[in-house]
């Protein structure tokens, strides 16, 4: 029995172990096991709560985030905390207190073990065998190095988040506070400057790499949903890949066929595929949402809208407004079943993500 609780307690620890080390040292979504599946249930949880508040529900989902960041630290703390049956038959035995008779039961090795996680020093039990010895020495290693790793994770996580929201709030500016991939895109584009429209949409396109790579290294932050939309993550998704899709599709191919055939543009089209993939095939369950062909109408209705609005700005567009309307309806379908996934999975409504749509 006493052999069966040290490997019971033996192999908690080495989970816990195992999660840190792919979530902070080894920081990839597809890597990540135990701390993944503790986000999704959390957010779960959330998310089913959130539908009985619906005037309170983007205030409610922001505690989604930090929520789960405590839940996680709070479920690696318990598993270490295995090491309490790794020591609870040594207690009276190998592990002697102090002064007095020595307490043998599971509160006290809880006691002890969480002494030596949380503390380099000795208490009032002490162990009296080499092997005990060695293994106190080894769990107040490991105590101090988780957290440390634990600490850093967290600091990174937020330090991350407010580039994600500076990003988000940079493109909602650009944008007029319109929301409006069209109106930002107007704006990049004004005078027919090439030139600029060359170096903003490669920053776009910087950020949105950056952004991927984040969300690839701390999956958790796919959670942290605000109650402004602005700050949405699948905004930020929309208004990159529409601008891109514009680009290809509504500019006049010789006037603008060196920003469409641009490095940057390149950049901002796929990496923005690449960002909704990852997010969908890697932290994503099933979601599931109705054909996109429905949403056709209203995306030629926005892509008319669209030349308009270039025009008015006297930016020179396609020639064939019909070719161009089928071209970006094709392009759109390259990213619209995955932004809808991500919309519905973070419970935002589609008229918040892309509201000059509706």
């Amino acid at each position: 029995m006493h052999v069966l609780l040290q490997i019971v307690g033996a192999v908690l620890v080495l989970a816990a172990l195992a999660d840190i080390y792919t979530t902070v040292l080894h920081p990839r979504a597809e890597s990540s096991w135990l701390s993944i599946f503790v986000a999704r249930s959390v957010w779960r949880l959330f998310r089913s709560a959130g539908l009985g508040l619906p005037q309170r529900r983007d205030s409610f989902l922001s505690y989604g985030g930090p929520t789960i960041i405590v839940v996680v630290i709070s479920v690696w703390v318990l598993l270490l905390l295995g090491f309490s049956l790794m020591i609870w038959p040594g207690l009276g035995t190998a592990i002697q207190a102090e002064q007095g008779e020595t307490p043998t039961d599971f509160a006290t090795a809880i006691y002890y073990s969480g002494f030596f996680l949380a503390t380099l020093g000795t208490g009032d039990l002490a162990p009296k065998t080499a092997a005990y010895r060695l293994l106190m020495v080894l769990k107040a290693i490991l105590g101090f190095s988780v957290f440390t790793l634990t600490l850093s994770y967290v600091l990174s996580v937020y330090n991350t988040l407010t580039s994600r929201n500076t990003f988000a709030l940079g493109l909602h500016h650009r944008t007029a506070d319109t929301a409006d991939s069209t109106e930002l895109l107007a704006r990049l584009a004004a005078d027919n400057n090439v030139d600029t429209l060359h170096q903003d949409i490669s920053e776009i396109a910087q950020n949105l790499m950056g952004l991927l790579e984040s969300n690839n290294s701390y999956p958790v932050l796919l959670y942290f949903r605000y109650p402004q939309a602005y700050y949405a993550l699948p905004r930020i998704a929309y208004l990159s890949l529409d601008i891109a899709t514009l680009i290809k599709s509504a500019l006049d191919s010789e006037q603008y066929r060196s920003v469409a055939n641009s490095s940057g543009a390149a950049e901002l089209w796929f990496g923005g595929l690449h960002l909704l993939e990852e997010l969908c095939q890697a932290l994503l369950p099933k979601v599931w949402v109705q054909a996109q062909e429905v949403n056709e109408p209203m995306w030629r209705d926005h892509y008319y809208q669209a030349l308009e609005r270039l025009k008015a700005e006297g930016i020179k567009t396609v020639e064939n407004p019909v070719e161009g309307a089928d071209a970006y309806v094709s392009m759109r379908h390259q990213w619209a079943t995955n932004l809808a996934r991500l919309t519905k999975y973070l419970a935002y409504e589609p008229d918040r993500i892309s509201p000059a749509e509706y």
